[in-house]
């Protein structure tokens, strides 16, 4: 069982481990009753002055006179701290505690003073039983009523009951000095009940504190992004939802949400790993905080995307904020021996302009984010009201992809690519139509971006590339047929495997199948694209450069990769009969192909003009309605035929359609 000498020991030890919220409840104990503190002093002051009226003392009347004015002093100071804004900080809790201790040490003294003076100057039988009763009365209630700060109850008690024992001892008599035995006893007895209670006080306070603490951290992590750091979606919202409220009521100032979305992220991780994904992000999430400083909060939407919100001015300083963020994170990150590129779309709306809800504002920004992306990333786009029919529209062509080839919505079609040697169909291009139940037929320029972007491209290509092939099984051995291949088409790793499928199941030869991309899948410059590229041309598979010239061109291409064709771009074509420049390039590109080895086919030959400058300039193959328009395979087919017949005229067979 613990002695008085191990509780004070353990007092000693806790005071020095007490965490703040503990301190602070425990002080705050010493205040909570400035009533009992009034009834105390009014007691206290009526028996002083009934002591030093009835003695005639002046001792006891200073005594007196001091008991007054503490006892005012205490209830004034608890009243102050109830009533005034005091936080939690260990100074500001050690400062209101200090004050109690000096005021209570204060009234106890007093009282024991008088105690003492009354056994030693008075002989009044009442007297000495109200000097020793306030003493007893008062020491006994502060043991309890402060144990949550046992210093304080146990200074109280001694200074209020050992003067009285000392006066016991002095009066000499038998049962004075017995009585003051029984005194110092009391103390003692007083002490270990003080400590008791604070024990108990102690337990509970620290129980609730660290429930409190774990509860917190709870929270922390269900607000929190594990990776970054920063709030996550969760407590983004509720943020939003706090400063759009703050907007209202503040009309001079804006609020603007910028949603951010890395660009190429899932190239990062397919090619260099999940780990290296995240140091991307962990970075991005540090150079934006860099830069929003104090101005505003960062929170992670989830994977690769963020959503900043700020307060500003005008829909000026949004934009220029959005630039600044694109410009601190558009630097390499240093990942082990590789520099990875970084760069991001951002969407921006701002209120009250473009909503006064969290759920307007972030549809909002989302929508401006989709017209930042489709204009090829590495963009900041404001929200206009006209983006929300076009991000509609959006949303309903690839809803509308979903269940397109389910339905038999799709259809190919075959436009020929002529040899100008021979006046005959050298090659046959496949070209994927799509004709919507409600909004008619759309341009593959409009679905095949909203195709990649929601990952149904792959399904759409490989049903593309069955049906040519099995076309072409149909036609001339020395005919070919060409398939557009989707740059996310070549981050997957099983198309070779989905192409030899679909050659074996088909019956087509490799050699015969011609795959054409275009120069963005280069300027990419993967390890996995250029060994998926190469893995292919192994296989047999023919490449075609598509659209040469409308990207970074660069004739590295040409010398890094065994191009079989390049396409010029039908704008070049457009304007060549007027266009000296026009025709310098293409008749430069012509040469160049024709140095290498390489077929050249000038895309878009829809005039007799057009055609005589491309044969003049040497290309070698032309494609285009003054030919032939896109056409059925069962077309297709028939033409092949025609083109067999050797009493056919090219011309007229030419331009069957």
């Amino acid at each position: 069982m613990p002695t008085v000498g191990s509780k004070l020991r353990h007092l000693a030890a806790s005071e020095s481990s007490l965490a703040r919220q503990v301190r602070a409840a425990l002080v705050s104990t010493l205040y909570t009753s400035p009533g009992s503190l009034a009834i105390g002093a009014i007691a206290g002051s009526v028996t002083a002055a009934c002591i030093a009226y009835v003695s005639g003392s002046l001792a006891l009347l200073i005594c007196s006179i001091a008991i007054h004015l503490v006892g005012v002093l205490r209830i004034a100071s608890a009243i102050i701290y109830l009533r005034s804004e005091h936080g939690d900080s260990a100074r500001e809790q050690l400062y209101w505690e200090r004050i109690y201790e000096v005021g209570a040490w204060l009234y106890a003294s007093l009282l024991g003073a008088q105690a003492f003076l009354t056994l030693t100057q008075s002989s009044e039988t009442v007297l000495l039983l109200m000097a020793t009763i306030m003493a007893t009365g008062y020491s006994a209630g502060v043991a309890a009523r402060n144990a949550g700060r046992p210093i304080i109850a146990i200074g109280q008690l001694c200074l209020g009951t050992l003067p009285m024992a000392l006066g016991l001892f002095v009066m000499g008599t038998p049962l004075s000095i017995t009585l003051g035995l029984c005194v110092i006893i009391f103390v003692f007895g007083m002490v270990d009940i003080g400590l008791q209670i604070y024990e108990v006080v102690y337990s509970a306070l620290s129980g609730k504190q660290e429930k409190s603490e774990v509860a917190a951290r709870f929270e922390k992590m269900a607000r929190s992004d594990m990776l970054t750091g920063l709030d996550n979606r969760l407590a983004m919202q509720m943020r939003l939802s706090e400063l759009l409220d703050t907007v209202e009521e503040e009309h001079d100032e804006k609020l603007t949400v910028i949603w951010m979305d890395l660009d190429h992220f899932k190239t990062i991780n397919d090619t260099l790993g999940h780990l290296a994904g995240d140091k991307v992000l962990i970075v991005t999430a540090q150079r934006v905080k860099a830069v929003l400083g104090n101005r505003g909060w960062l929170a992670r939407f989830g994977g690769d995307e963020f959503v900043i919100m700020a307060r500003v001015a005008s829909t000026e300083e949004a934009h220029l904020l959005g630039v600044e963020i694109l410009e601190s994170i558009s630097q390499p990150v240093s990942i082990n021996e590789n520099t990875v590129e970084v760069a991001a779309s951002l969407g921006i709306a701002v209120s009250p302009d473009h909503g006064r809800q969290s759920e307007i504002m972030l549809k909002n920004a989302d929508i401006a984010l989709y017209h930042a992306k489709n204009e090829g990333g590495k963009s900041v786009r404001l929200f206009e009201p006209f983006m929300h029919e076009d991000f509609l529209m959006h949303r309903k062509i690839e809803s509308g992809l979903n269940d397109a080839l389910a339905n038999g919505e799709f259809t190919v079609l075959f436009q020929p690519i002529i040899d100008l040697e021979t006046g005959r169909t050298k090659s046959c291009e496949a070209l994927l139509r799509w004709n919507h139940p409600e909004l008619g037929d759309v341009s593959p320029a409009v679905f095949i971006p909203v195709a990649e972007s929601a990952g149904l491209i792959g399904e759409i290509t490989q049903w593309v590339m069955r049906k040519a092939c099995e076309a072409a099984a149909e036609w001339p051995e020395n005919i070919n047929v060409s398939v557009n291949i989707s740059p996310a088409l070549l981050k997957r790793n099983n198309l070779p495997v989905t192409i030899i499928e679909t050659l074996v199941n088909t019956g087509m030869v490799a050699r015969r199948l011609e795959l054409e991309i275009t120069e963005s899948v280069l300027l990419d410059k993967s390890p996995h694209t250029n060994s998926l590229l190469r893995q292919l041309q192994k296989m047999g598979l023919r490449l075609c450069l598509d659209d040469f010239g409308t990207g970074f061109s660069s004739l590295t291409y040409l010398r890094s990769w065994e191009f079989d064709t390049i396409k010029i771009d039908k704008s070049f074509i457009r304007n060549i009969a007027n266009s000296p420049t026009d025709q310098k390039i293409i008749g430069a590109v012509v040469q160049l192909a024709k140095s290498l080895d390489v077929a050249t086919v000038a895309e878009g030959v829809e005039t007799e003009e057009q055609l005589k400058r491309v044969r003049d300039a040497g290309c070698s193959r032309v494609q285009g309605f003054y030919y032939a328009r896109p056409m059925t395979a069962a077309q297709a087919k028939q033409r092949l035929a025609h083109e067999g017949l050797p009493s056919d005229d090219d011309r007229k067979i030419a331009n069957l359609s």
